[in-house]
């Protein structure tokens, strides 16, 4: 009903694994880990809290669950600025964000992730919403609205939260009605008249109903200004809303409805031009304009797009879930979570960094998916805890992109045959995916101090998938493969293919037919997960884990003038080896998470390119068949006095690809890419945050506190060109303000990358040029919150 409502050398790597932990013992000598809020006890003042977590679907204290976790407090996600989901690389070490030059975004965590060009793409982190999934990344824009906490995942989660969380899973809880009424109002305003407005109210309707409504709406001037024009681009404009229902007929029944989705109409962002790199050389003197065209200035706000053109999107998400939970006389209880939702997307993106029409995509598309969870748990004499269940989804993908090159030098490919020049093409592309799957998963306590865990999950998908490159309607390209295609059939004394309908595919099978390519994909996987924890003593525990997760293959949407670039990457998976400890010192002044870890990546899908005998190197999905991922991980919280709390974390990843591995990195030169380290995978990710709050007066706080992340040098794609170089760098925030005691209102000024650092994310090489994606400059502002109760 719900869908039918919304339809290397190990010895080196060994030596980097004990700097990295030497390193981040040093920084929790002195500070400690996003994962933790502050919190004031009535006589001992702050002290390290317990933050509860369902990281294993059950709710626990997240110091005493066997794995890496980074659980952040909604007042701290607040406090640090954290308002979108890449925000979260200041405060968990290891998690890594980067922009796909087609608007959507690419999430690592430990240096497992996936870059895709299709609205279709699987993350290979997994995103939920009180255990709902949010399927795919795109649609994860305005989901950091009125939270209760976050929790991120790290290493593969695939027993209980499914395929396609190799890299971990984030789950954003939301805040919850309140047994009485509360409401209250944050407001910020700062540079570019950026203005974030976010209110909420709650409260009951009766003894068993309690309500939830939380609004937001973000706004701002555009940032990002031309330098050859007077253009402007950047601007934000999000509007996000979140309904919760909850209903308690008796104590063993709960049942929770939310309602939750997001309009965007911000502008896409530009990318900066950093060189000019011709795909036919030969051809580029003919387009005007193109070989002089000036780079851009080293500065974050520089970027040129075509003037006069509307780059809004219209890009909106809704979701309903339901959860019902009902717990028998035994103490067994048994879950239902059902989902609904639906995302529409329309955007222009300039993605060459000038403003000739060289290359821009319009993509329109669709996702309609639904999810249903049925599980049973349970806890026999306290020593066996105990998950049983099934999970179905299913997922339709509709996507179109019109790509306009027309000023570019791949436009005058065919004028050398006497044909007319190319304005550009179409992408189709729709996939529908069945998903079904069991799992199981069980604690078992040897005694008080040792416990064994373990889990698996079988997991069966099918994946239908139609789509080919495209004329855009208007006959242009049809006027052009159309001759092209017969040109080589009659010289291999086949007869002419009937002429290409405007709007008609262009791709071409192996007898040089244009045609739909019609394909599916059949998969199945096993994950699992064994591990051990021992707990010394009181807040003190050890832990190993190996599991095993998966990523399911899929289709790519690009363009392509052969069939065989349609081809299926097939499903990848992560062996994961892993070691790690928490402690908190007896007086809960200091807390420290600590792992090592080893992933054992097999079939790592990636963007690459095969040659095609007409065009040369053309784009497909394809599989690295084996790679892997070594690292060390620290998280630390240190409150050594009364109102000072000290945060850091620091993660070292050194990821490789094994063997010989040979493929065309983006010049299209053939290259070994063997023993070459991930894109968008820094080794170093260091993070700090400081908080002081010292009482002026009887009645007011008055506080002072900033952050600091550091990522180190990455690349963006494979091959690691010189020119997809992402530089190292260091951003600080400062803010400082007032509060009242009771705690019922807040107002504080801060800065953002107060030290201006030119930064960059992510760089691509497109058809003729190479563009960055940079950070936003230094921005100040004000912020003020006020809870009525």
């Amino acid at each position: 009903m719900l869908l039918q409502a919304f339809r290397a050398n190990r010895k080196s790597t060994s030596i980097a694994l004990k700097s990295a932990i030497m390193a981040g013992v040093s920084a929790g000598s002195l500070m400690g880990a996003a994962a933790h809020a502050q919190e004031r006890a009535p006589d001992t003042g702050f002290l390290v809290p317990e933050i509860i977590v369902t990281a294993q679907k059950r709710e626990e204290n997240a110091n005493t669950v066997p794995m890496s976790i980074t659980a952040v407090t909604g007042e701290q996600l607040v406090r640090t600025g954290v308002k979108e989901v890449r925000d979260l690389t200041k405060v968990s070490p290891g998690f890594s964000y980067a922009d796909s030059y087609v608007g959507s975004p690419i999430y690592t965590l430990r240096g497992i992730g996936f870059s895709d060009i299709s609205l279709g793409g699987r993350s290979t982190v997994s995103l939920y919403l009180d255990q709902a999934p949010i399927p795919f990344a795109i649609e994860g824009r305005g989901v950091m609205m009125d939270l209760e906490r976050v929790e991120v995942l790290k290493g593969p989660q695939g027993t209980l939260f499914g395929q396609n969380a190799t890299g971990g899973a984030i789950n954003f809880i939301a805040a919850k009605p309140t047994p009485g009424f509360a409401a209250g109002i944050d407001a910020s305003y700062g540079t570019f008249n950026a203005l974030d407005l976010t209110g909420f109210v709650s409260g009951p309707l009766s003894d068993t109903v309690g309500v939830r409504l939380a609004v937001q709406a973000i706004r701002s001037d555009p940032w990002q200004r031309g330098y050859t024009t007077t253009g402007e681009n950047g601007a934000d404009d999000l509007q996000s809303a979140r309904l919760t229902v909850a209903w308690e007929p008796t104590a063993q029944l709960k049942v929770q409805v939310s309602l939750n989705g997001s309009i965007d109409k911000s502008e896409g962002q530009a990318g900066q031009l950093i060189g000019i790199s011709p795909a036919l050389p030969g051809a580029a003197p003919f387009v005007p304009g193109l070989l002089t065209y000036p780079l851009a200035p080293a500065t974050s706000r520089a970027a040129d797009f075509n003037p006069g053109v509307d780059y809004g999107k219209d890009n909106r998400f809704r979701q309903i879930s339901a959860r019902v939970d009902y717990e028998f006389s035994n103490g067994i209880v048994l879950t239902s979570i059902t989902s609904g939702s639906r995302f529409d997307q329309d955007q222009l993106l300039d993605i060459d960094g000038t403003t000739l029409s060289n290359f821009s995509r319009d993509t329109t598309g669709k996702i309609e998916s639904f999810s249903e969870e049925l599980r049973i748990s349970g806890d026999l004499n306290g020593d066996l805890k105990y998950t049983l269940g099934a999970t179905y989804s299913a997922d339709d993908v509709r996507e179109f992109s019109l790509n306009d090159f027309s000023q570019s030098s791949q436009a005058l490919l065919f004028t050398g045959f006497g044909l007319p020049a190319l304005k550009g093409f179409g992408d189709s592309n729709s996939q529908k995916t069945d998903t079904q799957a069991i799992f199981a998963s069980v604690d078992y306590a040897i005694n008080e101090d040792v416990k064994l865990t373990g889990g698996v999950r079988y997991t069966r998908s099918n994946n239908d998938f139609e789509g080919c490159t495209s004329d855009p309607g208007d006959g242009s390209s049809a006027a052009v493969f159309g001759p092209f295609w017969n040109s080589f059939r009659a010289q291999m004394g086949m007869p002419p293919n009937p002429p290409i309908a405007n709007g008609g595919c262009i791709t071409a099978n192996a007898e040089i037919a244009p045609e739909l390519v019609v394909d599916s994909l059949n998969e199945t996987n096993v994950a699992w997960r064994v591990g051990t924890e021992w707990t010394p003593r009181e807040r003190t525990l050890l832990y190993a884990n190996v599991s095993k997760g998966y990523k399911a293959g899929g289709f790519p949407s690009l363009g392509g003038t052969s069939a065989s670039q349609y081809l299926p990457a097939t499903q990848e998976s992560v062996l994961a080896y892993e070691a790690g400890f928490k402690t908190t010192t007896t007086n809960r002044r200091l807390h420290i998470d600590g792992a090592l870890f080893y992933y054992d990546y097999q079939d790592k899908q990636i963007l690459g390119r095969v040659l095609d005998p007409l065009f040369g190197p053309l784009l497909q999905m394809i599989n690295v068949p084996k790679s892997r991922v070594t690292g060390a991980e620290l998280q630390a919280s240190w409150f050594p006095l009364e109102g000072l709390s000290l945060t850091t974390g620091v993660s070292y990843v050194d990821s490789e690809v094994l063997d010989d591995f040979v493929n065309y990195n983006p010049d299209g030169v053939l290259t070994n890419l063997g023993g070459e380290a991930f894109p968008n995978t820094p080794k170093w990710h260091m993070l700090a945050d400081i908080n002081y709050v010292r009482p002026i007066g009887d009645r007011l706080n008055g506080f002072v506190g900033g952050g600091v992340n550091y990522q180190g040098e990455t690349n963006s794609q494979l091959g690691e060109l010189p020119s997809l170089n992402v530089k190292a760098y260091t951003l600080v925030d400062l803010r400082a303000g007032v509060e009242s005691q009771t705690g019922n209102w807040r107002l504080w000024a801060w800065g953002r990358n107060v030290g201006d650092v030119y930064y960059w994310t992510a760089a691509n090489r497109n058809l003729d040029t190479t563009v960055r994606f940079t950070g936003r400059p230094a921005t100040y502002g004000v912020s003020i919150g006020y809870q009525f109760q």
